[in-house]
């Protein structure tokens, strides 16, 4: 699998899901978990996530095991009629009703098959280690004497990898490769660029906390160095 195991992703959602008090509107529950703090234009983005989650997992828990096609068609229906059901302006119950025990058991299945074909997954601490030390990163970017357009690069790809992480449990591991990988490739075009990365010693820094994501998401997911740029490889020592 090319994206990590996205039942067990999409199981920690509906899980956390299930703890939310049904009396609360659907918008602030899914603020909540979501993690979308006062913006409707995140929550709604990530919900769509969560929708895509939903279709990802259902298409490759097919392909890989076929016989499971009834008990997934069960959590998937559930889903679909939660999300179309749903009253962001009323309880929360308007969604989470329709999520049954049996849905969530098949679901756990689901996950519990693919985890046979991806084993693990970032921890939440190392999420969270990782947010911190990106965040510190931008923070010393900023503050540093880099060439003006060069902080403004580094800091906004620095913070796409951290949305990358925040997201993790909706996208995978991809969309991070992905934003390191950019975070990197500018290098080919810009020398100013370039020479900050690799002869500064908040660049060797980056370098470092890179590299760490590269390990810790190559781990979770043994085929991301299949989908890693050389410039990526040779930079980050993977």
């Amino acid at each position: 699998m090319e994206n990590g195991n996205p039942a067990s992703r999409l199981l920690d959602v509906l899980i956390e899901a299930q703890g939310i008090s049904r009396t609360i509107t659907t918008r602030q529950a899914w603020t909540k978990i979501l993690d979308a703090g006062k913006s409707t234009a995140l929550m709604h983005e990530r919900l769509s996530k969560v929708m895509n989650l939903s279709e990802e997992t259902f298409q490759l828990v097919n392909e890989l095991f076929p016989r499971q096609a009834r008990a997934s068609q069960t959590w998937k229906t559930a889903l679909d009629t939660g999300f179309l059901n749903q009253e962001m302006n009323g309880p929360f119950e308007s969604f989470i009703a329709h999520v049954s025990s049996t849905a969530i058991d098949h679901l756990t299945s689901a996950a519990e098959l693919l985890e046979f074909k991806s084993p693990s997954k970032l921890t939440s601490l190392q999420i969270q280690e990782f947010i911190k030390s990106l965040n510190e990163l931008v923070e010393e970017v900023l503050s540093g004497d880099l060439e003006i357009k060069v902080r403004e690069y580094l800091a906004r790809s620095l913070r796409k990898i951290v949305t990358a992480l925040e997201e993790y449990r909706l996208g995978g591991e991809i969309p991070i490769i992905s934003s390191i990988d950019a975070l990197l490739g500018h290098s080919a075009f810009d020398s100013d660029y370039r020479s900050a990365i690799s002869e500064t010693t908040v660049g060797s820094k980056i370098l470092n906390v890179l590299g760490g994501i590269a390990d810790a998401v190559t781990v979770a997911t043994p085929v991301v160095p299949l989908l890693l740029t050389e410039s990526f490889k040779k930079m980050i020592g993977v």
